[in-house]
């Protein structure tokens, strides 16, 4: 994680997900809450999604994730989800066409819509890459956590 991202007073939790496969993403959404359990109703909705989006698409375009990272601050209160993935291509970021039976193409789009800002970093350890995005409370929609 770049300095940038982390100010405040941070708790830091690793899950290792090496070797597992897409249907790992319900306990990567349990471990995420168990994390954040002290966010509002709002800001944890759109932390797990985020989290979901980011290790789905490691899964997805990156060979799958190595590891996912939540970092959470209570001053000032915003959380910020990393996940690494072998794989040095970077997301893409468009909406995908409008068509009623597309069930994908809508992860990077969203996590621009729902994020403070993102971003991605080289990660030399893994060959590959870092995807992460910050998420403040009491921004947008999202009501000021507890």
């Amino acid at each position: 994680m770049r300095g940038e991202n982390v100010s405040g007073d941070a708790a830091r939790w690793v899950m290792d997900l090496r070797g597992t496969g897409p249907s790992a993403l319900a306990g990567v959404r349990r471990w995420a809450t168990g994390q954040c359990s002290h966010l509002g109703t709002d800001h944890l909705a759109d932390v797990l999604l985020v989290v979901d989006e980011l290790a789905a698409n490691a899964y997805t375009h990156g060979g799958g994730p190595l590891r996912a990272r939540i970092t959470a601050m209570t001053t000032p209160c915003r959380v910020v989800v990393e996940v690494d993935d072998a794989s040095p291509a970077h997301p893409q970021v468009h909406p995908p066409a409008p068509e009623a039976h597309r069930t994908s193409g809508w992860g990077m789009f969203l996590i621009e819509e729902l994020a403070d800002t993102w971003g991605v970093h080289e990660n030399h350890e893994a060959g590959g890459k870092t995807v992460w995005a910050r998420l403040s409370c009491g921004t947008r929609a999202r009501s000021p956590c507890l």
